[in-house]
């Protein structure tokens, strides 16, 4: 049975991305700092080489009763960790199981707000790997909407100028790829994680277009743009694993 839990009707603001959101009463609850404790449950799980952290967490989302769909947000944004997990241990199975969970959980939310749409868009990003020939430029091309739909209800919201970075960036270039990347990278570091610091909301993205950005620069040999926005980026995320990655290439090869 799920756990009762006291909640207050807060409606969060438009600038902060449009959340309804079911605040606890009494303080602590497992939607406080959520974010952070499924990215722990992530790297536990891999330490572990067992999705039981990961599981666990979710487990304890679905306890939480409220009158939004802001677990379901969290939810699919632990399903993407989870297919992340999978596809570590070469589980391609799994991962695209999981990850096609996460699209089927935002898909059926009525009234997305922009924040919902964002992720949607982050989630097929990450699923078109397992797509072949048209099918994954329909998902490309399904990002891409999603993505502008979350711009058009918040243009301040970086997670979805992140996506439309990444469906840019990962786009060939025959297909028209690699055009608008570095700007919507740009444009995404530019803004604020949250409008309105709130632990129940999201605020990833930031560092992940940070690292692409710098990645694009390293591919298109324009190195001390990379070490710049890298230099930026280290100040910011000094543990963030794939912006060390990068500084560790430009020292070696360049």
């Amino acid at each position: 049975m799920k756990k009762t839990i006291y909640l207050l009707l807060i409606f969060v603001s438009t600038l902060s991305a449009g959340f309804s959101i079911i605040y606890p009463e009494n303080g602590e609850t497992i939607l406080m700092n959520i974010q952070e404790k499924i990215y722990d449950a992530f790297v536990l799980s891999l330490q572990e080489q067992d999705t039981k952290p990961l599981t666990e967490i979710q487990q304890k989302i679905k306890q939480v009763e409220d009158e939004s769909h802001i677990t379901t947000y969290w939810m699919a944004y632990a399903k993407y960790y989870e297919s992340i997990y999978y596809l570590k241990f070469n589980d391609t199975k799994n991962a695209k199981a999981e990850i096609s969970k996460g699209i089927k959980l935002i898909e059926d939310v009525p009234n997305k707000d922009s924040e919902y749409y964002a992720l949607l868009a982050h989630l097929q990003s990450f699923s078109t790997q397992f797509a072949e020939g048209m099918s994954a430029m329909l998902i490309s091309n399904k990002t891409k909407e999603n993505a502008k739909s979350a711009l058009k209800l918040d243009s301040t919201n970086l997670r979805a100028w992140y996506v439309m970075g990444c469906n840019d960036y990962y786009t060939p270039k025959a297909y028209g790829g690699k055009q608008k990347c570095e700007e919507y990278f740009q444009k995404s570091i530019s803004l604020e994680n949250q409008t309105i610091a709130n632990p129940y909301m999201p605020s990833w993205g930031k560092d992940d277009a940070f690292a692409l950005l710098v990645a694009y620069y390293i591919n298109e040999n324009e190195i001390e743009k990379a070490r710049g926005y890298l230099k930026k980026a280290l100040s910011l995320y000094p543990d963030n694993y794939m912006l060390n990655q990068y500084a560790e290439e430009i020292k070696k090869e360049h």
